[in-house]
């Protein structure tokens, strides 16, 4: 696995729907007794070569990314696109667009770990596949994908 950091692309990618997907899994889901209302969630997130994310929030959670490996091209809001490689991290704040969320590599895989604070009713009616709300404009093009259509 290449240990050296990539550079940021000249222009920033758009979305491509015949990217790969990540794979989420569940670590855990707990209420949070202090906080009522509120349940911590913890996802490991792994992208293959090439893996990519359509433009997405977080269901009003807020939420630290934690980079395990590979290294990944981050743009969020309106903020310049950055990138995040082994044992850094990011925030996201509730409502934020993330706009870009691919593996910086083609041929390596990457792999976050996610923690979110939620309300405890989002996940209980949405599930955590309802945790990436995917902007309106993109939705029919990921449906198209995931049903094998593209």
């Amino acid at each position: 696995m290449s240990h050296l950091r990539p550079q940021l692309p000249a222009v920033e990618p758009t979305y491509d729907p015949s990217r790969p997907f990540p794979d989420i899994q569940l670590l855990h889901k707990n209420t949070i007794p202090n906080c009522p209302g509120m349940t911590m969630v913890a996802l490991q997130v792994s992208f293959s070569p090439n893996g990519s994310t359509p433009p997405h929030s977080h269901a009003g959670a807020f939420l630290v990314a934690h980079v395990i490996s590979g290294y990944f091209f981050n743009k969020m809001n309106d903020d310049p696109m950055t990138i995040h490689g082994p044992g850094e991290s990011f925030k996201e704040n509730p409502g934020c667009r993330h706009s870009i969320n691919d593996n910086a590599s083609a041929t390596e895989p990457a792999t976050l770990v996610v923690t979110m604070i939620v309300e405890t009713k989002v996940v209980e009616e949405a599930g955590i596949a309802g945790l990436v709300v995917i902007d309106e404009e993109y939705r029919a093009m990921v449906q198209e994908r995931q049903s094998g259509k593209i």
